[in-house]
């Protein structure tokens, strides 16, 4: 496979808070181009590799370390695929949500459908290689009445429908969903049981959590990944000019933020910052996130982004917070 464009940058980037007059400060270590992944959607690290997702591919992409492409698994068969293998808006699955989590004792990942449109209600289990399972299989899930079930819980009419990322904590899987920033958790065992057919209906909770603007436009949710050690989830959002979820529109920028699940409350205000250098917004749409270590202090994170079309790129983070 063709690797990636690798360019080293030691910079320093400023980033004010949403809910305090503190700062934080952010090391720019690596910025990688993806020039096969196209509109890179969702970023997970396990099992030794980073697994992405893009929004309108019919991939799942298995990296190195390095952050090298050794392998591409496909979802679905190749037939009617379109122009340089991507699947037109009104065709694609928009896989936007992905998070790690043990399958009947075997390492696996689930992948989420957004929502937005009910071409949209599908998920795919992926179970990783083992002794026992010498290649990556995946599963295909119809999330239609699990997704009617969050509609209904959360209180959200269709148009607001749109699930962006995912993440397991404890016993628990967290959704995030972009419309109204709609946090829905429920037992992920119960989300197992269901899928498998042993349960008849989850149990869903709904906190919405205010998250900052720019310009006067509220952030969306965009990624999300679970930090076990400090109990919080650490998530992005992106702002985007648009009125609609399924048309593109101009980026503003993008925040990082920390959510605190013990003390997790309804319209909660999580720490967050908005990505600027020099005090400059950066304009660039995060999509995802993947933690990779961390203290009661700092963490050292992944994050992709999506260009609507141009080449995905993936950045290494060290947030002091």
């Amino acid at each position: 496979m063709r690797k990636g464009n690798l360019l080293i940058i030691s910079a320093t980037i400023l980033l004010s808070a949403c809910n305090s007059g503190e700062k934080m400060n952010v090391s720019l270590e690596k910025r990688v181009t993806l020039p096969e992944i196209p509109s890179a959607s969702g970023i997970e690290f396990q099992d030794g590799n980073y697994w992405l997702i893009g929004d309108n591919s019919p991939w799942l992409f298995e990296l190195n370390n390095a952050f090298e492409l050794e392998e591409k698994h496909p979802f679905f068969p190749m037939d009617n695929i379109g122009k340089n293998g991507i699947i037109p808006k009104s065709k694609k699955h928009d896989f936007e949500a992905m998070t790690s989590l043990i399958w009947e004792g075997d390492s696996a990942l689930f992948i989420f459908g957004s929502g937005s449109k009910t071409t949209r209600f599908n998920g795919v289990l992926v179970r990783l290689k083992n002794a026992v399972h010498k290649s990556v299989a995946l599963h295909k899930f119809d999330l239609t009445d699990f997704y009617s079930t969050i509609l209904e819980k959360a209180k959200l009419k269709e148009g607001e429908l749109n699930i962006e990322a995912a993440a397991v904590l404890g016993d628990y899987l967290f959704l995030f969903n972009r419309g109204k920033n709609k946090l829905i958790f429920l037992k992920v065992q119960h989300f197992i049981d269901y899928l498998n057919g042993t349960k008849e209906k989850v149990k869903i909770k709904v906190k919405t959590i205010d998250l900052p603007e720019i310009e006067g436009i509220r952030a969306g949710f965009s990624g999300a990944s679970a930090d076990e050690k400090f109990q919080r989830i650490v998530f992005t959002a992106s702002v985007e000019n648009t009125a609609d979820w399924v048309v593109d529109g101009q980026v503003l920028g993008s925040f990082i933020g920390v959510l605190n699940i013990n003390s997790l409350k309804n319209h909660a205000v999580p720490k967050c910052v908005l990505i600027a250098n020099k005090q400059e917004i950066l304009r660039i749409k995060v999509e995802s996130i993947s933690l990779k270590e961390s203290s009661e202090n700092s963490f050292h994170c992944i994050v992709v982004t999506d260009s609507d079309g141009g080449k995905s790129e993936l950045l290494q983070l060290k947030v002091q917070l």
